[in-house]
């Protein structure tokens, strides 16, 4: 439950007196949602006694999820919906419990794990990047930019492009539709960006060994696990970081959101599948492919002259920001996506291929992307 209803109103009120003076940052939309909301709590008073618009039920459960269907549930006063979401609310409070005591388990390991990675550097212990060629290192840099460009405008084009089809008055395919096209979009970048490197003079395979992805064996899978330990006892880090952020730009920023959420609450089941596919196989796929690889790579030998400490850094710091920047979830997740991206960059140092990152990558978005739909979907 949201608390007394008195006090859930004042401090609906606080916030938007607080927007009203320009101490928090809100868009139209968080404005409608807050609208819809106060409307909905205020109708607690009398559950079931007073008509409640359906556009503000929509927006309150489209914008919070559970929480919104319970608020509405109690302005209603449907006892059977507040009952079904009393069960379901349990049963994910006891996953979440049982996720963050396993997260705690491998946040400890991921700690040792770093110590380990850290003594083996300084012993010379670590594999890097293999043998370096200057004479082909802009190409790297090179199949970066390309696949930069392509992956975020083949990903933008179908949305214009149905945009543009549905603005001559035609029906516009439906969500499974365009996952799929998500999912092409996705495979075709890293082809294309492959393909630059092949017209540049590289063979696939030398290009393979240079960004570090090699034949998968059963061990990778067993370093994925240990570099996603590290992600999480690096996350830490990175929440930390945000919070200071949050502190600097306002609690406007902390409303972090990613358009997956929504494919998650309006998919089906073939649409689900397909954003497992999008989330969990070809996005980490492609991203440690040019991210760790490509580019991780051309910043290692491009800063050699820095020494290898300095240009592990400086490759780790850059490439790692470049990734959390061009995911969704706005400034405040940057440092947290980057605590990740540093964990698998220390992987790629230290077993010289992007295998382990890349399954790493696809056990995060697996889990984050099962939470949500245990969350959205109940």
């Amino acid at each position: 439950r949201l608390g007394a209803r008195d006090r859930a109103l004042e401090l609906l009120a606080g916030l938007q007196n607080r927007i009203d003076a320009g101490d928090v940052t809100a868009d139209e939309a968080f404005l409608e949602t807050l609208d819809a909301v106060t409307e909905l709590v205020d109708a607690t008073a009398q559950p079931g006694a007073r008509g409640i618009s359906d556009e503000a039920c929509a927006d309150v459960i489209k914008s919070l999820g559970t929480t919104g269907k319970t608020l509405v549930a109690q302005a209603k006063g449907d006892q059977e919906a507040l009952d079904r979401l009393a069960a379901a609310g349990a049963v994910l409070l006891m996953v979440l419990v049982l996720a963050l005591l396993i997260g705690g388990v491998l946040a400890l390991g991921g700690l040792a794990a770093l110590v380990v990675f850290l003594v083996m550097a300084a012993l010379g212990k670590t594999k890097g990047i293999g043998a370096t060629d200057e004479l082909w290192s802009h190409v790297y840099a090179e199949m970066f930019a390309v696949w930069m460009f392509a992956y975020l405008g083949l990903a933008r084009a179908p949305r214009m492009l149905l945009e543009i089809w549905e603005g001559y008055g035609n029906n516009v395919p439906g969500l499974d539709f365009r996952l799929a096209l998500s999912v092409a979009a996705t495979i075709a970048a890293s082809a294309i960006a492959l393909w630059w490197g092949t017209r540049r003079g590289l063979s696939l395979r030398t290009i393979m060994a240079a960004v570090g992805l090699r034949r998968f064996v059963a061990m990778d899978i067993v370093w994925g696990v240990v570099c996603w330990s590290m992600g999480i006892a690096l996350l830490i880090v990175g929440v930390m970081l945000a919070v200071v952020l949050s502190n600097i730009f306002g609690d406007g920023q902390m409303r972090a959101n990613h358009p997956i959420q929504q494919m998650v609450e309006d998919s089906g089941a073939t649409g689900l599948f397909l954003t497992y596919i999008l989330a969990c196989v070809c996005a980490p796929i492609g991203e440690e492919l040019f991210f760790r690889g490509a580019l991780y790579r051309n910043l290692r030998q491009s800063f050699g002259r820095w020494g290898a400490v300095g240009s592990v850094v400086i490759a780790m710091a850059v490439s790692s920001v470049l990734f959390a920047a061009i995911h969704p979830q706005g400034l405040i997740f940057i440092p947290v996506l980057a605590s990740l991206a540093v964990a698998f960059c220390i992987m790629r140092e230290w077993r010289g291929t992007i295998n382990a990152p890349i399954v790493a990558h696809a056990i995060n978005n697996a889990v984050v992307l099962t939470l949500n739909v245990l969350m959205l979907r109940g």
